[in-house]
């Protein structure tokens, strides 16, 4: 529930062709390989957004790292090569601790769930997983509103430009702040417009404690959610990951004290998960705020505080993330929602899909943030051979994570079915159905990591419109009708509900990934 990760030791320098590895806070002067850029004034950055620039500009020099390409054999070819091989071993130096963190946070939200399960039975998690995911749907959407910081953070700090990173991080802060204002009244007040959809009352009123909890914990995960775009723009996610490893035990220890109660802590019973969650998140930002007033320079004489036009270059970049990442995962939610209509064992094998596919989805997503990051250093230096670089590694890196993903889960799939069911003829049929869902998992994670890290790419090009409107497309447009047809009129259930799904992520990666590589 908590989607919280930081770490404590620096990282070493940046190898790679881009710059040194600077952090955003503390960090090292660069080598001397990249010349700082002038610096931006309020004009530039509207000239340089994408919203005004248009599709040209942002596609300009990734999308064109495929054409024109040397001889094989040539000089320029082997230095071509070296460069995309660079890139691919920065892409893993960040990507894998970002998918560390996406599994520390899964293993939270495990943790919250199996504790209220098994200390109150299914009623009251039914009561908790209510509140959970309207603020997982929330707290997405601002977490993508405040991740528009990154293409520009990550620019920053190849340019080794101090004070615009310190603008950067109080025009996230003033973003966090508007989201949280806006945000958090919705889920506070959840239990009261829930119940005018017609859903159980008894069950809102149960979670209501648990609802506003997270709703309050909405204000420091946002910030949490800052550090983190801060921390993954400057190349350093393992200070995140490191952090969130140290609040694991301290979140199952608040989840026990604050649900059963530990003199002098009453019991608060399920709502004590959310209590608990509120702490975790506080002591999370707190540390981390902590470690940036410790190593941060000490600015150079200059305007610290954004302008708006700065302001609202963040916003049109982040409100495309954050609507992009609702439209996600509302497409499963709803997905979810129509499954139970099917019956005991349409909804039991398409929820061992759905938990295989949240363990499978943080490799991708890793991706796409490096990705992101990568690509911005690389514009900020504006470097062509750089740019096709690090769209050619990318690019590769997405295509064999995407053969792994999709080879592994074939070959898990009927063995991960029978294990987690039993041998009843509901289990047995139940088998049979997931076997087949997980097949169509690795379908759609072959075309969705390419297409994950194409979005990446682009909004490191601070083209963040064009994946929006793809994904949204893609999604619900073609794939939620495809779905209904095939369940409803096709006869296949569950089945024909998660070939929609792929067919909508096939569609979205297939359009991104032209308008990444289409010329001008």
């Amino acid at each position: 529930m908590l989607e919280a990760s930081q770490s404590i030791a620096l990282r070493g320098a940046d190898r790679t062709p881009i710059a040194a590895d600077n952090s955003g806070m503390s960090l090292r002067q660069s080598s001397g390989s990249v010349r700082p850029d002038p610096q931006p004034d309020a004009g530039a950055l509207r000239r340089s957004d994408p919203a005004r620039a248009g599709a040209r500009a942002t596609t300009r020099q990734a999308g064109t790292f495929l054409s024109r390409s040397p001889a094989v054999g040539s000089p320029e070819n082997f230095a071509a090569l070296s460069r995309a091989a660079g890139e691919v071993r920065a892409l893993l130096r960040l990507a894998v601790p970002i998918m560390l963190i996406s599994l520390v946070n899964m293993g939270m939200g495990i943790t919250d769930a199996t504790m209220v399960s098994a200390m109150y039975g299914t009623e009251a998690f039914a009561a908790v997983a209510v509140g959970s995911d309207l603020y997982s749907i929330i707290f997405y959407l601002g977490a993508g509103i405040v991740a528009g910081v990154a293409p520009f953070y990550s620019a920053a700090v190849a340019r080794n430009e101090c004070l615009e990173r310190a603008r950067l991080h109080r025009s996230g802060w003033l973003v966090v702040s508007g989201v949280a204002a806006l945000t958090m009244p919705i889920v506070w007040t959840a239990p009261n417009w829930l119940a005018l959809a017609e859903l159980d009352a008894e069950l809102l009123d149960a979670g209501r404690g648990y609802t506003r909890a997270m709703a309050l914990t909405l204000v420091p995960m946002l910030g949490v959610a800052l550090y983190r775009t801060v921390l993954t723009s400057a190349e350093r996610p393992r200070l995140f990951l490191y952090v969130t490893l140290s609040m694991l035990p301290l979140n199952a220890a608040a989840n026990y004290i604050f649900m059963a109660g530990l003199a002098p802590v009453p019991s608060l019973g399920p709502t004590g998960a959310g209590v608990s969650s509120l702490l975790v998140a506080s002591a999370t930002l707190g540390v981390l705020s902590a470690i940036h007033r410790r190593v941060r320079k000490p600015l150079p004489p200059g305007r610290a505080w954004p302008s708006r036009a700065e302001v609202t270059s963040v916003l049109r970049v982040g409100l495309p993330i954050g609507i992009a990442s609702v439209g996600e995962v509302g497409i499963f939610l709803v997905a979810t929602l129509y499954a139970a209509r099917l019956g005991a064992g349409d909804v039991a094998a398409h929820t061992l899909t759905l938990r295989a596919a949240g363990f499978a989805y943080a490799i991708p997503a890793a991706l796409l943030q490096a990705s992101l990051v990568r690509m911005a250093r690389a514009e900020s230096v504006a470097d062509r051979a750089t740019t096709r670089a690090v769209a050619a590694g990318s690019v590769g890196l997405s295509l064999a994570a995407g053969i792994f993903l999709c080879l592994t889960l074939a070959l898990a799939a009927s063995p991960l079915a029978a294990a987690f069911f039993d041998t009843t003829p509901t289990g047995a049929a139940a088998a049979s159905l997931a076997t087949g869902l997980l097949l169509l998992l690795a379908v759609l994670e072959l075309f969705g990591t390419p297409g994950s890290a194409a979005t990446g790419l682009l909004r490191g090009q601070k083209d963040a419109r064009a994946p929006m409107t793809y994904s949204l497309f893609g999604q619900w447009v073609v794939g939620a009708p495809v779905g209904v047809l095939l369940c409803e009129v096709g006869g296949l259930g569950v089945t024909g509900l998660w070939l929609g799904l792929v067919t909508g992520t096939a569609v979205a990666s297939l359009l991104t990934i032209r308008r990444l590589t289409a010329s001008r």
